[in-house]
Protein backbone atom coordinates (compact mmCIF):
# COMPACT_ATOMS: atom_id res chain seq x y z
CA UNK A 1 0.00 0.00 0.00
CA UNK A 2 1.36 3.40 -0.95
CA UNK A 3 0.39 6.18 1.44
CA UNK A 4 -0.02 9.36 -0.58
CA UNK A 5 -1.30 12.65 0.76
CA UNK A 6 -4.75 12.12 2.20
CA UNK A 7 -7.26 13.97 4.32
CA UNK A 8 -9.13 12.15 7.07
CA UNK A 9 -10.78 13.29 10.29
CA UNK A 10 -10.00 16.94 9.48
CA UNK A 11 -6.28 16.10 9.19
CA UNK A 12 -4.06 16.12 6.12
CA UNK A 13 -1.18 13.68 6.34
CA UNK A 14 1.67 14.95 4.21
CA UNK A 15 3.37 12.68 1.63
CA UNK A 16 6.87 11.18 1.79
CA UNK A 17 5.72 8.65 4.38
CA UNK A 18 7.53 5.33 3.92
CA UNK A 19 6.04 1.93 4.62
CA UNK A 20 7.87 -0.34 7.06
CA UNK A 21 7.71 -4.11 6.72
CA UNK A 22 8.63 -4.21 10.39
CA UNK A 23 9.98 -1.90 13.06
CA UNK A 24 13.20 -3.91 12.92
CA UNK A 25 14.14 -1.85 9.84
CA UNK A 26 14.60 1.32 11.94
CA UNK A 27 14.89 0.05 15.52
CA UNK A 28 18.59 0.85 15.84
CA UNK A 29 18.04 4.50 14.88
CA UNK A 30 16.14 5.42 18.05
CA UNK A 31 16.84 5.31 21.78
CA UNK A 32 13.39 5.96 23.24
CA UNK A 33 9.95 4.87 22.01
CA UNK A 34 6.66 6.51 22.93
CA UNK A 35 4.08 3.82 22.16
CA UNK A 36 0.31 4.25 22.24
CA UNK A 37 -1.81 1.51 23.78
CA UNK A 38 -5.32 1.33 22.36
CA UNK A 39 -5.24 0.53 18.63
CA UNK A 40 -1.52 -0.25 18.64
CA UNK A 41 -0.90 -2.79 21.41
CA UNK A 42 -4.49 -3.84 22.18
CA UNK A 43 -8.10 -3.32 21.10
CA UNK A 44 -9.59 -2.76 24.54
CA UNK A 45 -10.22 -6.47 24.98
CA UNK A 46 -7.02 -8.29 24.06
CA UNK A 47 -3.41 -7.58 23.07
CA UNK A 48 -2.03 -8.05 19.58
CA UNK A 49 0.57 -10.86 19.81
CA UNK A 50 2.81 -9.42 17.08
CA UNK A 51 2.88 -6.06 18.85
CA UNK A 52 3.97 -7.71 22.09
CA UNK A 53 6.69 -9.49 20.17
CA UNK A 54 7.89 -6.13 18.83
CA UNK A 55 8.16 -4.85 22.41
CA UNK A 56 10.17 -7.91 23.40
CA UNK A 57 12.70 -7.33 20.61
CA UNK A 58 13.00 -3.62 21.44
CA UNK A 59 13.72 -4.47 25.07
CA UNK A 60 16.37 -6.98 23.97
CA UNK A 61 18.05 -4.06 22.20
CA UNK A 62 17.93 -2.06 25.46
CA UNK A 63 15.56 0.54 24.07
CA UNK A 64 13.58 2.68 26.50
CA UNK A 65 9.85 2.06 26.08
CA UNK A 66 7.32 4.58 27.33
CA UNK A 67 3.69 3.48 27.07
CA UNK A 68 1.71 6.68 26.70
CA UNK A 69 -2.07 6.64 26.85
CA UNK A 70 -4.99 9.04 26.89
CA UNK A 71 -6.81 6.77 29.33
CA UNK A 72 -8.60 8.98 31.90
CA UNK A 73 -7.40 6.76 34.73
CA UNK A 74 -4.19 6.60 36.78
CA UNK A 75 -1.30 4.74 35.21
CA UNK A 76 -1.28 2.15 37.99
CA UNK A 77 -4.88 1.23 37.16
CA UNK A 78 -4.10 0.90 33.46
CA UNK A 79 -0.99 -1.13 34.28
CA UNK A 80 -3.10 -3.60 36.28
CA UNK A 81 -5.46 -3.95 33.30
CA UNK A 82 -2.53 -4.56 30.96
CA UNK A 83 -1.29 -7.36 33.20
CA UNK A 84 -4.67 -9.05 32.86
CA UNK A 85 -4.40 -9.05 29.07
CA UNK A 86 -0.78 -10.26 29.24
CA UNK A 87 1.09 -7.04 28.58
CA UNK A 88 3.57 -7.36 31.43
CA UNK A 89 5.67 -4.68 33.11
CA UNK A 90 8.86 -6.34 31.87
CA UNK A 91 7.97 -5.11 28.37
CA UNK A 92 8.15 -1.39 29.16
CA UNK A 93 10.03 1.09 31.33
CA UNK A 94 7.23 3.44 32.30
CA UNK A 95 3.53 3.98 31.67
CA UNK A 96 1.97 7.43 31.77
CA UNK A 97 -1.64 8.44 31.17
CA UNK A 98 -3.69 11.58 30.69
CA UNK A 99 -5.33 10.47 33.95
CA UNK A 100 -1.99 10.96 35.73
CA UNK A 101 -1.75 14.50 34.34
CA UNK A 102 -5.35 15.25 35.33
CA UNK A 103 -4.74 14.00 38.87
CA UNK A 104 -1.85 16.44 39.22
CA UNK A 105 -4.12 19.29 38.11
CA UNK A 106 -6.83 18.30 40.60
CA UNK A 107 -4.30 18.03 43.43
CA UNK A 108 -2.97 21.53 42.73
CA UNK A 109 -6.42 23.15 42.56
CA UNK A 110 -8.54 21.10 44.96
CA UNK A 111 -8.36 23.75 47.72
CA UNK A 112 -9.92 26.50 45.62
CA UNK A 113 -12.05 24.66 43.04
CA UNK A 114 -15.11 22.45 43.21
CA UNK A 115 -15.17 19.57 40.72
CA UNK A 116 -18.00 17.61 39.10
CA UNK A 117 -17.35 14.28 37.38
CA UNK A 118 -18.82 13.76 33.93
CA UNK A 119 -18.13 10.18 32.92
CA UNK A 120 -18.72 6.50 33.73
CA UNK A 121 -18.30 5.06 37.21
CA UNK A 122 -15.36 2.95 36.04
CA UNK A 123 -13.33 6.18 35.86
CA UNK A 124 -13.86 7.06 39.53
CA UNK A 125 -10.38 5.65 40.19
CA UNK A 126 -9.19 9.02 38.92
CA UNK A 127 -10.26 10.61 42.21
CA UNK A 128 -9.13 7.91 44.63
CA UNK A 129 -6.53 9.04 47.15
CA UNK A 130 -6.91 12.72 46.26
CA UNK A 131 -8.95 13.50 49.40
CA UNK A 132 -11.60 15.56 47.62
CA UNK A 133 -15.37 15.70 47.55
CA UNK A 134 -17.13 15.79 44.20
CA UNK A 135 -19.97 18.28 43.72
CA UNK A 136 -23.07 18.34 41.54
CA UNK A 137 -23.22 20.18 38.24
CA UNK A 138 -24.95 23.22 39.75
CA UNK A 139 -22.40 23.78 42.56
CA UNK A 140 -19.17 22.93 40.73
CA UNK A 141 -16.62 25.32 39.25
CA UNK A 142 -15.18 22.84 36.75
CA UNK A 143 -16.23 19.60 35.10
CA UNK A 144 -13.74 16.74 35.02
CA UNK A 145 -14.80 14.92 31.84
CA UNK A 146 -13.59 11.33 31.44
CA UNK A 147 -16.13 10.34 28.77
CA UNK A 148 -19.78 9.66 28.13
CA UNK A 149 -21.70 7.98 30.92
CA UNK A 150 -22.68 5.06 28.67
CA UNK A 151 -20.52 5.34 25.55
CA UNK A 152 -21.71 2.02 24.17
CA UNK A 153 -25.26 3.30 23.67
CA UNK A 154 -25.29 7.11 23.88
CA UNK A 155 -24.91 9.86 21.27
CA UNK A 156 -23.38 13.32 21.59
CA UNK A 157 -26.78 14.90 20.97
CA UNK A 158 -27.98 13.55 24.31
CA UNK A 159 -25.51 15.93 26.00
CA UNK A 160 -26.62 19.10 24.19
CA UNK A 161 -28.67 20.54 27.06
CA UNK A 162 -26.03 19.68 29.66
CA UNK A 163 -23.25 21.32 27.67
CA UNK A 164 -25.43 24.38 27.06
CA UNK A 165 -25.99 24.61 30.82
CA UNK A 166 -22.24 24.49 31.49
CA UNK A 167 -21.64 27.17 28.87
CA UNK A 168 -24.37 29.43 30.27
CA UNK A 169 -22.90 29.14 33.77
CA UNK A 170 -19.34 29.81 32.47
CA UNK A 171 -18.05 26.50 33.82
CA UNK A 172 -14.75 25.11 32.56
CA UNK A 173 -14.54 21.58 31.19
CA UNK A 174 -11.35 19.67 32.00
CA UNK A 175 -10.87 16.92 29.41
CA UNK A 176 -9.05 13.92 30.87
CA UNK A 177 -8.96 12.09 27.53
CA UNK A 178 -8.45 14.12 24.32
CA UNK A 179 -9.27 11.09 22.13
CA UNK A 180 -12.56 11.52 20.31
CA UNK A 181 -13.15 7.81 19.67
CA UNK A 182 -11.67 4.32 20.01
CA UNK A 183 -12.55 0.84 18.82
CA UNK A 184 -13.48 -1.55 21.62
CA UNK A 185 -13.06 -4.79 19.73
CA UNK A 186 -14.76 -3.94 16.45
CA UNK A 187 -17.19 -1.41 17.89
CA UNK A 188 -16.42 2.31 17.78
CA UNK A 189 -17.04 4.25 21.00
CA UNK A 190 -16.96 7.99 21.62
CA UNK A 191 -14.53 9.38 24.20
CA UNK A 192 -14.21 12.52 26.31
CA UNK A 193 -12.51 14.38 23.47
CA UNK A 194 -15.72 14.30 21.44
CA UNK A 195 -17.63 16.03 24.24
CA UNK A 196 -14.83 18.55 24.71
CA UNK A 197 -14.85 19.35 20.98
CA UNK A 198 -18.62 19.84 21.02
CA UNK A 199 -18.32 22.11 24.07
CA UNK A 200 -15.70 24.25 22.31
CA UNK A 201 -17.92 24.50 19.24
CA UNK A 202 -20.61 26.22 21.31
CA UNK A 203 -18.07 28.58 22.87
CA UNK A 204 -17.16 26.67 26.01
CA UNK A 205 -13.69 26.74 27.58
CA UNK A 206 -11.75 23.45 27.71
CA UNK A 207 -8.51 22.44 29.44
CA UNK A 208 -6.89 19.32 27.97
CA UNK A 209 -4.50 16.79 29.48
CA UNK A 210 -2.70 14.07 27.54
CA UNK A 211 -1.57 13.68 23.93
CA UNK A 212 -0.89 15.71 21.80
CA UNK A 213 0.14 18.22 24.47
CA UNK A 214 3.83 18.37 25.35
CA UNK A 215 3.50 18.16 29.13
CA UNK A 216 2.68 14.44 29.17
CA UNK A 217 5.77 13.63 27.08
CA UNK A 218 8.00 15.83 29.23
CA UNK A 219 6.62 14.27 32.42
CA UNK A 220 7.54 10.78 31.18
CA UNK A 221 11.04 11.81 30.09
CA UNK A 222 11.62 13.57 33.41
CA UNK A 223 10.69 10.42 35.35
CA UNK A 224 13.30 8.48 33.36
CA UNK A 225 15.90 11.27 33.77
CA UNK A 226 15.96 11.72 30.01
CA UNK A 227 14.45 15.19 29.63
CA UNK A 228 17.77 17.05 29.66
CA UNK A 229 19.25 14.61 27.14
CA UNK A 230 16.24 15.16 24.88
CA UNK A 231 16.49 18.94 25.17
CA UNK A 232 20.20 18.74 24.36
CA UNK A 233 19.41 16.47 21.38
CA UNK A 234 21.58 13.66 22.70
CA UNK A 235 18.94 10.97 22.19
CA UNK A 236 16.60 10.08 19.32
CA UNK A 237 12.91 9.56 20.03
CA UNK A 238 10.20 7.76 18.08
CA UNK A 239 6.43 7.92 18.62
CA UNK A 240 4.11 5.12 17.46
CA UNK A 241 0.35 5.54 17.31
CA UNK A 242 -2.87 5.17 15.35
CA UNK A 243 -4.45 8.57 16.07
CA UNK A 244 -3.52 11.48 13.84
CA UNK A 245 -4.90 14.16 16.15
CA UNK A 246 -3.10 12.89 19.24
CA UNK A 247 -0.23 10.49 18.49
CA UNK A 248 1.08 11.97 15.24
CA UNK A 249 0.28 15.57 16.14
CA UNK A 250 2.04 15.03 19.48
CA UNK A 251 5.13 13.72 17.72
CA UNK A 252 5.07 16.71 15.38
CA UNK A 253 4.84 19.12 18.32
CA UNK A 254 8.00 17.53 19.77
CA UNK A 255 9.65 17.48 16.35
CA UNK A 256 10.36 13.74 16.60
CA UNK A 257 9.82 10.94 14.09
CA UNK A 258 6.67 8.82 14.17
CA UNK A 259 5.14 5.62 12.85
CA UNK A 260 1.47 5.80 11.90
CA UNK A 261 -0.47 2.56 12.46
CA UNK A 262 -3.18 2.34 9.80
CA UNK A 263 -5.17 -0.61 11.17
CA UNK A 264 -6.28 1.20 14.33
CA UNK A 265 -8.67 4.14 14.61
CA UNK A 266 -8.72 4.73 10.82
CA UNK A 267 -8.90 1.12 9.69
CA UNK A 268 -12.22 1.69 7.94
CA UNK A 269 -10.68 4.48 5.87
CA UNK A 270 -7.83 2.31 4.65
CA UNK A 271 -10.15 -0.58 3.85
CA UNK A 272 -12.14 1.64 1.52
CA UNK A 273 -10.76 2.21 -1.98
CA UNK A 274 -12.71 5.38 -2.68
CA UNK A 275 -13.20 7.88 0.11
CA UNK A 276 -13.60 11.63 -0.42
CA UNK A 277 -12.66 14.09 2.32
CA UNK A 278 -12.92 17.83 1.95
CA UNK A 279 -11.97 19.08 5.42
CA UNK A 280 -8.46 20.45 5.79
CA UNK A 281 -7.63 21.76 9.26
CA UNK A 282 -4.40 20.15 10.42
CA UNK A 283 -1.26 19.38 8.41
CA UNK A 284 0.67 16.47 9.87
CA UNK A 285 3.62 14.32 8.93
CA UNK A 286 4.62 10.78 9.84
CA UNK A 287 8.00 9.43 8.76
CA UNK A 288 6.77 5.84 8.49
CA UNK A 289 3.61 3.79 8.52
CA UNK A 290 2.70 0.17 9.21
CA UNK A 291 -0.63 -1.61 9.04
CA UNK A 292 0.06 -3.13 12.47
CA UNK A 293 2.98 -2.84 14.86
CA UNK A 294 5.19 -5.81 14.02
CA UNK A 295 8.86 -6.56 14.42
Amino acid sequence: MFLATFIVDNCMLLPKTSELRGIREVADNYDVYFIDLWGVLHNGLACYPEALSALEYLKKKNKKIILISNAPRPGKVVSAFLEKIHLHKSLYDILITSGDETQQYITIHKKNKKFYHLGPDRDLDLFKGLNINLFNKEECDEIICTGLFFAEKETLEQYDSELEFFKKKNKILVCANPDEAVFRGNKKELCAGSLAKKFEEIGGQVIYFGKPYKSIYYSALKKLNLLKMFEEKKINLMAIGDNLKTDIKGANSLNIDSIFITNGLYKDFFQSEKVNFEAEDIFLKAKYYQKNLVW
